[in-house]
């Protein structure tokens, strides 16, 4: 690469951003301006990442006086080490991965899913190619968790359970504001438990808090649960109802209603690891939303917790159709497997999914897995009330405002 053209390139852009003006076009031209901007980034991302490796191995930092290559590195982009650490490992891994390596120089891949794509390619590098192609047509959030499921059978599971296990942790902290800060580091049994149990106690703290009109936020009912369960119900309250807002029982100490599990903690695991007691190419064992586990912590988690089984050798969930409007229990492990999050483009949520008949129930559409999707509560209102469409592609969804055809 010719560095004066670089050099002019960049003087181009800046001249370019001092007359830039984003009020004075309109929304459809800022738009495109985002994604040609968005473009630029990921060129300049790819550029980073090759000069750093560059950089990494001809000792220049050393010459500069730099204690390392991440330390450089942090100083040029203005970020911390540790995302220059992270940086320079992606770098390091393109060399091995030419399918990820051109796909980074034509900008069609972003830093981040490098780095998600080169961890997992290469440990498993004939999944290299499906892993950049998947990141063209996914989101972000898929294409990690099947970066999560690479790692997983290309390493030792019980292995790297163990190492999280045994560098767990809770820290704690006071901010400037005077607020204590928490940070955890879980096993994803652990950390799955722990956030049933909270999600169960914020639905029940959210419905008080309608029933008396709070505002609290979702976020802040999750925290008034986490600190309720762990004190034993004194410190969770709705204002304008303190004692229908206990988090614990009647006793004082943490509710289980009904005598059922402490927890419920869904694991999605083919029937035949789980009777063979480990996973074979092409099967998994997971915990919905958070990543792999070994199937000896699942075999454990059935003795106290809900056990969701894919049985992969029993009823065929690709053609399970219904007459009824009511999506039956192998249609729905059918459809949280095949969309962990929002179907629309670029949408990442994955809790409160709702399933949508794609062709209207009313209107003849049937109760079967091609005509139905899980949608975020926001785009399925779209779709019902303002006239967008969802419409099936070969390579997933699109979703188009009304009019649009």
């Amino acid at each position: 690469m010719n560095l004066a053209l670089l050099e002019r390139v960049a003087g181009d852009l800046r001249t370019a951003l001092a007359d830039y003006e984003p009020e004075r076009i309109t929304g459809a031209d800022a738009a495109r301006m985002l994604q040609g901007f968005a473009e630029i980034e990921r060129l300049g991302a790819a550029g980073k990442l090759l000069s750093a490796r560059r950089v990494e191995s001809s000792n220049i930092w050393r010459q500069t006086g730099h204690r390392s290559a991440a330390a450089h590195l942090a100083e040029a982009t203005g970020s911390g080490i540790g995302p220059a650490i992270s940086a320079l490992e992606t770098a390091r891994r393109l060399g091995s991965l030419p399918a990820t390596d051109d796909a980074l120089r034509g900008g069609r891949l972003s830093e981040t899913q490098a780095k998600e794509i080169s961890g997992a390619a290469i440990l498993q590098p004939e999944t290299e190619r499906e892993l950049v192609e998947a990141a063209g047509q996914q989101s972000l959030a898929v294409l990690k968790l099947r970066c999560r499921r690479v790692k997983a059978a290309g390493a030792d599971q019980k292995a790297a359970y163990d190492r999280i296990h045994n560098s767990r942790y809770l820290r704690n902290w006071v901010d400037p504001d005077g607020a204590v800060r928490f940070d955890a580091k879980l096993t994803p049994d652990a950390g799955a438990r722990l956030l049933a149990v909270v999600k169960v106690e914020t639905a029940r703290l959210t419905t008080a808090a309608r029933r008396v009109g709070a505002d609290d936020t979702p976020t802040g009912l999750a925290a008034d649960a986490l600190v309720g369960l762990a004190t034993g119900g004194s410190a969770a309250s709705v204002p304008g109802e303190p004692g229908d807002s206990r988090i614990g029982g009647e006793d004082g100490g943490p509710s289980r209603r009904g005598g059922g599990p402490a927890a419920m903690v869904h694991v999605r695991v083919d029937h035949a690891a789980l009777r063979r007691g480990h996973v074979e190419p092409g099967e998994v064992c997971e915990i919905p939303g958070i990543g792999p586990i070994p199937v000896e912590v699942a075999r454990q988690l059935a003795t106290d917790s809900i056990l969701s089984v894919l049985l992969t050798d029993g009823v065929d969930v690709t053609s399970v159709a219904h007459v009824g409007r009511t999506i039956p229990a192998a249609l729905r492990t059918a459809l949280v497997e095949r969309d962990p999050v929002c179907v629309v483009p670029s949408c990442e949520v994955s809790e409160g999914l709702e399933i949508d008949h794609v062709r209207p129930f009313a209107e003849g559409g049937p109760t079967a897995l091609h005509n139905l999707a899980r949608l975020c509560h926001w785009h399925h209102y779209l779709k019902t009330h303002r006239g967008y469409d969802l419409v099936p592609e070969p390579d997933g969804w699109s979703f188009r405002p009304p009019g649009s055809g």
